[in-house]
């Protein structure tokens, strides 16, 4: 529902504040109609981002990723406002796609021709050819094109370039194979070498360890929420799954509740660490906000105070590659480790958050992800709105 300038409603009658605060809990913001409010005072306080890569929010001052979020509230009430910008007029992105994708793929397009601009998805291998990465290789064998030639040409005709390639998204039951070890994977080679031989902006669409573009859509709909989060308890649990999930998305997620000062606990069992450099990245910027990163796994301690909770299963990096042990190990595991009613209510009034896709009933129950606590929806309209304010950034706008 829109709302004039004097506070009245469509319907023109005066709007109720104090039932609104009552609904959503003091502090609480409704996404559709309070985003203006945060983003206003940052609008047109450009920060220039131009002609550098996105591979992670590790790459960006505290500052930039604050005006990256604040800038995508902004352009969020603007187009609630049917005055979205045109940023993009002219400007052509190719996203490549070695995974299967629904809100980035989704949101990267709209993203791309709101502001003006257009995309152009790519699938490597069904509507390409297979791409080679190594160095020095003799290309007989079943890829057909270097990421060198891919990245120059893609620079000639566009003016970024995201990628999604994580080694272990797959679609339905089967488990992903390992082509190597973590260290190895966290490399990213490939999103790498497009970015050292590519002449454009390359963009991070999840990789092997971080998906920051989930992570600004993340701080986003924590700010929406709670308004100003720093200090505030967040939540970042395992959840039990059947498939062993990369660790990008928990990455970045972790880095996005340090990045907004809030005192994080990452709840998980023990050998389902994170790795052990982004925790410690983490640490030291949370604490630069007066925040604080600290891992349990103690549900109960954890969940109590909590103003966020934020599930996500991912994989063990300690069997990594051995996944059909670890399936074995952590099936134990699995009755203890679901977000339900119950654990809410140990909660001060926290509302619930996922990247979704989300296993109904394994990672979540029902009765919390359908209700009005869950805020799902809302994070994945921000993966829309972060995806812009960056483009734009990124094109100088």
């Amino acid at each position: 529902m829109k709302t004039s300038a004097d506070g009245r409603s469509d319907a023109g009658q005066p709007r109720n504040r104090e039932r609104e605060r009552a609904d959503l809990g003091e502090g609480r913001f409704r996404p559709s109609e309070r985003a203006s409010a945060l983003a206003a005072p940052y609008h047109g306080a450009v920060i220039d981002l131009s002609d550098r890569h996105f591979l992670s929010t590790l790459d960006f001052s505290l500052e930039e990723v604050d005006h990256l979020v604040r800038r995508a509230l902004d352009l969020k009430a603007r187009a609630r406002e049917d005055a979205c910008p045109r940023l993009l007029e002219g400007r052509v992105g190719a996203l490549v796609f070695f995974n299967p994708s629904v809100r980035t793929r989704v949101s990267c397009e709209s993203a791309m021709t709101r502001l003006g601009g257009s995309a152009i998805p790519i699938t490597p291998g069904k509507d390409t050819w297979n791409f080679e990465v190594g160095e020095g290789v003799v290309m007989d064998g079943n890829t057909q094109e270097h990421v060198r030639e891919l990245a120059g040409v893609l620079s000639r005709m566009c003016h970024f370039i995201g990628v999604r390639k994580s080694e272990l998204i797959t679609v339905g039951s089967a488990r992903a194979e390992a082509s190597a070890d973590y260290a190895e994977l966290a490399r990213d080679p490939f999103l790498h070498a497009l970015a050292e031989h590519g002449d454009v902006p390359v963009v991070n669409l999840e990789s092997n360890r971080f998906h920051p573009l989930q992570g600004l859509a993340d701080m986003a709909t924590i700010r929406e929420r709670l308004g100003e989060p720093a200090g505030r308890k967040y939540v970042l649990t395992w959840s039990w799954h059947p498939k062993s999930l990369p660790v990008a998305t928990p990455h970045s997620q972790l880095l996005a509740a340090a990045d907004l000062g809030m005192d994080v606990t990452v709840l998980r069992p023990d050998g389902w660490e994170l790795e052990p450099e982004v925790m410690g990245a983490a640490r030291e910027r949370a604490r630069s906000l007066g925040g604080e990163v600290t891992e349990t796994a103690d549900a109960e301690a954890a969940y109590e105070g909590a103003h966020v909770v934020c599930a996500k299963a991912w994989g063990s990096l300690d069997y990594y590659g051995r996944f059909e042990q670890e399936a074995a190990e952590k099936e134990g595991l699995r009755p203890d480790w679901i977000v339900d009613e119950a654990r809410m209510e140990k909660t001060d009034d926290a509302f619930f958050m996922h990247c979704l896709p989300v296993r109904r009933n394994i990672v979540v129950t029902d009765g919390v992800l359908d209700s009005d606590r869950s805020a799902v929806i809302d994070e994945a309209e921000n993966r829309l709105w972060t995806a812009a304010a960056l483009f734009a950034a990124l094109a100088g706008k």
